[in-house]
């Protein structure tokens, strides 16, 4: 008889366990890894702040790997990381040289970049933010442009709006490497360089200094930029039916995240600078995830035109992926909507 009550105590308190939300229940890991740790990742950052990963049942392991894009998809590919958060242009190169990738969110659908120009600049020119688009641009020639590094995404960005501008975009500007954004600031600040190409929250630093403008924000002044994946959720193929639910529970802790991002800003960007930017200023980062917000207010959908975007983007920055891709042909092969779908209806 004792025995008997026993087996009915398990039973139901196994039933009782069954019936507890995912918080309650043994919590699951997910592994993300970082091809830069910058703000412009406002889903990942926002989703850890308001622990909305918990209420999937999921833990989220994120690191920042030292390497970068290709880190991450390295790690990837060996299994160490679920995911990898990073740039399209890195992604597409892997998958055509055949590795397994596809896109399954994303995380900023717009370009974050803005151009930052010094008083000097503005005054030299005569120049305002407020002038039409094709002034200001014309404004940049002859512009010293300073970068984390050469060749890479900051002057890839620079020259291309120097040709939008109907200037030379290899002799009508000059780049020059200079360092990470806290450097760059300073030497704009000294006037050792004109301009600079960053993501917020740095145009907001460079006008409370009094050491820049933002002259142009890329993904606000330009159609083609303001919808497109601009950084990705990348899995590798194939994906298990575990792992398809894994992803799923991710994007929707990513999802509700990304609206509170939208719907409650402030409290978003306080919860995000207390957990991991306690040295900023508030304020910054408030305004940086403002001049974000509608890169994540689709909750990482992808469609065909935007996809577009991000392979005409490329195209004309002269990005070479050693392949051509079609952005409809590719659907559910190279990028998918399956997981955002389907945690939207959770």
């Amino acid at each position: 008889m004792q025995a008997l009550m026993a087996l009915a105590k398990i039973i139901v308190v196994g039933a009782a366990l069954a019936l507890l939300p995912g918080p309650a229940r043994a919590q699951q890991a997910v592994r993300i890894g970082l091809g830069a740790p910058t703000l412009s990742f406002l889903p990942i950052w926002s989703a850890r702040a308001l622990d909305t990963f918990k209420t999937q049942g999921l833990t989220a392991n994120v690191v920042a790997l030292p390497g970068g894009d290709p880190s991450a998809l390295a790690a990837l590919d060996a299994g160490d990381i679920d995911l990898a958060a990073v740039g399209p242009d890195s992604m597409l190169r892997a998958a055509a040289k055949g590795q397994p990738f596809e896109i399954v969110y994303s995380l900023m659908s717009k370009v974050t970049l803005q151009l930052v120009v010094s008083p000097a600049l503005l005054e030299r020119t005569g120049v305002k933010a407020s002038d039409p688009l094709d002034k200001r641009l014309a404004a940049i020639k002859g512009t010293l442009v300073g970068a984390t590094a050469l060749a890479g995404a900051q002057e890839i960005a620079a020259r291309w709006l120097a040709a939008k501008g109907g200037l030379d975009p290899k002799n009508d500007l000059k780049v020059a490497q200079v360092g990470n954004p806290t450097a760059i600031q300073a030497a704009l600040e000294a006037k050792r360089i004109d301009a600079f190409v960053l993501s917020p929250p740095e145009g907001y630093l460079a006008e409370k200094a009094g050491s820049g403008t933002v002259l142009v924000s890329l993904g606000d002044d330009f159609p083609l930029l303001a919808n497109q994946p601009y950084l990705v959720l990348a899995a590798k193929k194939p994906i298990s039916a575990a792992t398809a639910d894994l992803i799923t529970r991710t994007a929707k802790a990513l999802q509700d995240a990304s609206a509170a991002a939208v719907g409650k800003p402030d409290d978003t960007a306080a919860a995000i600078q207390k957990q991991f930017f306690a040295k900023a200023d508030p304020q910054a980062i408030a305004v940086a995830l403002k001049a974000m917000s509608s890169g994540v207010a689709e909750g990482g959908k992808i469609d065909v035109e935007s996809m577009q975007n991000a392979l005409t983007f490329a195209r004309e920055v002269g990005t070479n992926f050693g392949k051509d891709f079609d952005a409809k042909a590719s659907e559910n092969d190279l990028w998918t909507n399956r997981f955002v779908d389907a945690a939207k209806g959770k």
